[in-house]
């Protein structure tokens, strides 16, 4: 998992089988003040339901706070995933990192 921040949003580039760690990656940044979340998923080919179920509770824990956040580049296996789990209600699924990061300003 890599974090970094551009535009005072968080990035979080999301491994396969990385989300475990999210939510303690999330915690202290959340502590410190930080509300905008992009989770990149431009490396992560397949991810299960346990690495779902982290990305939604980390989701669900940053937008308790007042936070927002977004997904980017989900690959077309992942899309379907979040599609038949019907994450698109919590997530647009279909942007870029750039889309991303300008519907968090």
């Amino acid at each position: 998992m890599q974090v970094h921040e551009q535009n005072q949003v968080t990035i979080i580039t999301i491994l396969n089988e990385e989300c475990g760690a999210l939510l303690k990656t999330v915690e202290p940044l959340l502590e410190k003040g930080r509300l905008r979340y992009v989770f990149d998923l431009s490396q992560a080919t397949f991810l299960n339901s346990v690495n779902i179920a982290a990305i939604i509770a980390t989701r669900n824990r940053i937008v308790a706070t007042g936070g927002k956040v977004a997904v980017s580049n989900l690959a077309d296996n992942i899309k379907a995933v979040f599609r038949i789990l019907k994450l698109e209600r919590l997530f647009d699924l279909n942007f870029d990192l750039d889309q991303a990061l300008a519907a968090l300003r």
